[in-house]
């Protein structure tokens, strides 16, 4: 599947802008975070049958706090990050440079960091200072993709912080990657979740370490890891799409971001991506809605096969899903009414018929009265395969 880089847009405050110079890179290793004792706090195991190369089990990892690591910017004013402007695209893999304006003393320098959202530094390193402001270069690294920051810090002699800025940015892989990622389709910058209930997790994979991918919630400034889950992989030569779900804790209400990850934070096989998103309460008017994991828009799917969905319905406990697909010409070709478990989770089974060919339009309408809501993702029915003898 062709992988895309996906368009991001978050509102957060533009700061002053100049011209930098042409700085002399350097670069220090990966920070990482301190792991915690984990407590258990979750769902039961999740089972995601009948898609080759997904989810085969679900392995439950339990929830942790760990202690924040990001602190909040000063106000000071005498250092700023001019560019990269506030929020704009930058590729993984490729040269950045990074300058501003300062005011400093003889003997104070400048350290220039990329973090990430949830408090760990990617890399670090000293800025050059010149008439005309501070500027430093350095290599993104390939380890996180998402919203992510860049620091400025103004230290004195002692190497005490007189003075921090901080930029959002957001971090894309190049379309060109070849060898281990990990690529996050849903959720996407801005998307809302409902306290209580699974949100969905999906894109592409190559190389997960183990075979084994985290999916989690992070809460309070994304500083606090508050739930995750994890779970096997089928092995594979080649990058291929994976999903899984968590359940956002029912109390959770406001910013939050959704992260995935394989492999030791800091470490050379690390991949993570991280998604800011928007919890609602429960009683919230707008917490409704149903995702559908599979089939995904303009999968390629067999006539007389069993086709197998799945998905996620918000601020429905128990309630009904009914699934619907109908042809081009208006066929029905397959209806069911479903249950949601405890946390939204659904899934069907339709059989196609032998004689379908061409576009379906597969209708999934979740909850009743206030919470009911619908979505529609197109599929392309193929001929039925013709037997071997």
């Amino acid at each position: 599947m062709t992988r895309q880089l996906f368009v991001l847009a978050l509102v957060i405050g533009i700061y002053l802008t100049a011209c930098g110079p042409q700085p002399m890179p350097t670069q220090v290793p990966l920070a990482q975070l301190p792991q915690p004792s984990p407590t258990s706090n979750l769902p039961p195991t999740i089972d995601i049958r009948g898609q080759q190369n997904m989810i085969e089990t679900a392995t439950p990892a339990p929830t942790i706090t760990p202690k924040p690591t990001r602190t909040a910017t000063p106000t000071d004013t005498r250092i700023n990050i001019s560019f990269p402007k506030a929020n704009e695209l930058l590729m993984l893999g490729t040269e950045v440079t990074v300058g501003g304006l300062v005011e400093k003393e003889e003997g104070d320098t400048i350290v220039v960091s990329l973090v990430t959202s949830n408090g760990r530094t990617l890399a670090q390193t000293p800025a050059e200072t010149t008439s005309q402001g501070w500027g430093a270069s350095f290599i993104l690294p390939p380890q996180v993709s998402g919203l992510a920051y860049l620091r400025a810090t103004l230290l004195d002699e002692t190497g005490q912080t007189l003075a921090e800025h901080e930029s959002p940015v957001l971090l894309a892989l190049n379309p060109n990657t070849e060898g281990r990622y990990l690529e996050l389709y849903r959720p996407s910058i801005g998307d809302t979740a409902v306290g209580g209930y699974n949100i969905f997790f999906d894109g592409m994979i190559s190389y997960p370490v183990n075979n084994f991918v985290t999916v989690s919630i992070w809460a309070n400034d994304c500083q606090e890891q508050v739930a995750r889950q994890g779970f096997q992989l089928g092995s594979s030569s080649r990058p291929f799409y994976w999903s899984g779900f968590v359940v956002v804790p029912k109390d959770l209400v406001g910013p939050a971001c959704a992260v995935a990850y394989f492999g030791e934070p800091g470490s050379e096989e690390w991949r993570e991506a991280q998604i800011p998103i928007e919890v609602l309460g429960k009683e919230a008017s707008n917490a409704k809605g149903v995702i559908l994991g599979s089939p995904r828009p303009e999968d390629e799917v067999f006539a007389g096969d069993e086709l197998f969905l799945y998905g996620t319905a918000y601020n429905v406990t128990d309630g009904p899903v009914t699934v619907s697909i109908i042809m081009e010409n208006g066929r029905i070709v397959g209806q069911t009414t479903v249950e949601t478990d405890y946390w939204g989770y659904w899934e069907a089974a339709i059989l196609l018929p032998l004689d379908v060919l061409g576009l379906a339009e597969i209708t999934v309408t979740a909850g009743e009265d206030q919470t009911l809501s619908e979505t529609i993702t197109v599929v392309n029915v193929l001929p039925a395969p013709t037997p071997t003898p």
